[in-house]
């Protein structure tokens, strides 16, 4: 494990983007190997982390372990990864050798494989319901498959908008899908076969912001991050807009809510942003280690972030994400306005990149957060590292440049 103290330097143009800036923070660094690319934790704190490279497989590491406690082989190469109410572990991905991607079902406390599922090319990142019900998008087809408990097969496919990349879940079972293409979100009901109504996420009328992460908090409320727009879309519960959105330069991708209403918010420019429950801008600001996969929250408070380019994963410790004083408000708020609901979102074709004049203060904001991070590792106070001897097996047999290809969201639809 290595400890890696940070202090980041607050830069104009991120101070008047993101709200506040970022400060001295900790966190333990876990060397487990390969290409850490999904994580998902547990009740009990185990943290589950798929390791994308050829062969793959999940490590298991126990709540405040310094290694891995074991590895589950699954025989392909886990993409998305979920957990059902009762434990039992849902691993998505892609058999190199025999060119499927498969959904492999590990019970809880087991390390071998079940059963495997086989789905459509392209599937990635699912979500499982308490039942076991498991939702997988396919951005290939416009489509999202419903997996029901113990079935060896999808049982219904849902029609969505284009490219959907993630699915929430609600506490009532209402699946919310992001469509990266259409620069919407698509409701599906409980139980339902198809959507109920479509909500455009992206700022611009016309233009997507390519919305990819999602997930939905305590209170019902849905988070969606907008990867070009560089912001946050905040839907209310049962809303069929959105009622304001949250500043976050540097391309924020991946999102979860912790069980405090906690918004943590993993960005391509090397970066974790914290928003504080109800906050309309972002309240703390801290460097990840390089490439930043998926994140996780832990019951604890804590965060957990891969790092696919450093063979890691970071465990962010709850007490250096509490923010202690209220965030300022930044938020971009207007008048609701409701999308013509239907099954199938309206395509956007133009690109979101091309309107530089309106897109110039996130532009900024992105060159703020780089310059952030940049001076954040000029002034790293203390690095140390002590492998364990997994993971100095593991450097012995580095994974091939081929293999990481593709593992930053913007240049590759697959793991995005």
């Amino acid at each position: 494990m290595r400890f890696t103290a940070v202090l980041a330097v607050a830069v104009a143009g991120s101070i008047l983007l993101v709200g506040a800036g970022p400060s001295m923070a900790s966190g333990e660094v876990v060397d487990v190997g390969g290409t850490p690319l999904s994580v998902v934790i547990d009740a009990d704190g185990t943290a589950y982390i798929g390791d994308y490279s050829n062969g793959g497989g999940v490590s298991v590491l126990p709540a405040g372990a310094s290694k891995p406690a074991r590895t589950l082989t699954t025989g392909f190469s886990p993409a998305g990864m979920a957990l059902s109410g009762d434990g039992t572990l849902f691993v998505e991905g892609w058999d190199f050798a025999q060119q499927q991607e498969k959904l492999a079902v590990i019970p809880k406390g087991s390390s071998a494989v079940a059963r495997t599922i086989p789905l459509s090319p392209g599937a990635h990142l699912i979500a499982a319901a308490p039942d076991g019900t498991v939702f997988v998008p396919n951005p290939a087809v416009g489509t999202i498959s419903v997996v029901p408990p113990g079935a060896d097969a999808p049982a219904r496919e849902v029609v969505v908008g284009g490219n959907p990349r993630e699915v929430a879940l609600a506490k009532d079972g209402t699946a919310y899908v992001t469509n990266q293409t259409d620069g919407t979100v698509s409701v599906i009901p409980p139980g339902a076969s198809a959507v109920s109504r479509t909500i455009d996420v992206s700022p611009t009328p016309g233009r997507t912001g390519d919305p990819h992460g999602i997930a939905v908090g305590p209170d019902g409320a849905v988070y969606v991050t907008n990867i070009s727009a560089n912001d946050v879309a905040v839907i209310k519960s049962g809303d069929s807009a959105v009622a304001y959105r949250v500043a976050v330069p540097g391309g924020p991708k991946e999102i979860s809510v912790g069980a405090d209403g906690t918004v943590y918010v993993l960005y391509v420019a090397n970066g974790l942003s914290v928003i504080k429950p109800g906050g309309t801008s972002v309240s703390l600001g801290l460097p990840t280690e390089k490439d930043p996969g998926h994140l996780a929250v832990a019951p604890n408070g804590s965060v957990i972030v891969t790092n696919t380019a450093d063979r890691s994963v970071t465990v962010f410790p709850a007490q250096d994400l509490h923010v202690s004083e209220p965030p300022a408000v930044n938020a971009q708020a207007g008048p609701p306005e409701i999308k013509e609901t239907g099954p199938t979102a309206q395509a956007l074709s133009e690109n979101a990149g091309t309107n530089f004049g309106s897109n110039f203060p996130v532009i900024f904001g992105a060159l703020a957060a780089a310059m952030l991070i940049g001076a954040a590792a000029l002034v790293l106070t203390a690095r140390r590292r002590n492998r364990s001897q997994a993971a100095e097996e593991a450097a012995a047999t580095e994974t091939p440049a081929k293999d990481l290809e593709g593992i930053q969201v913007l240049s590759d639809q697959r793991l995005s």
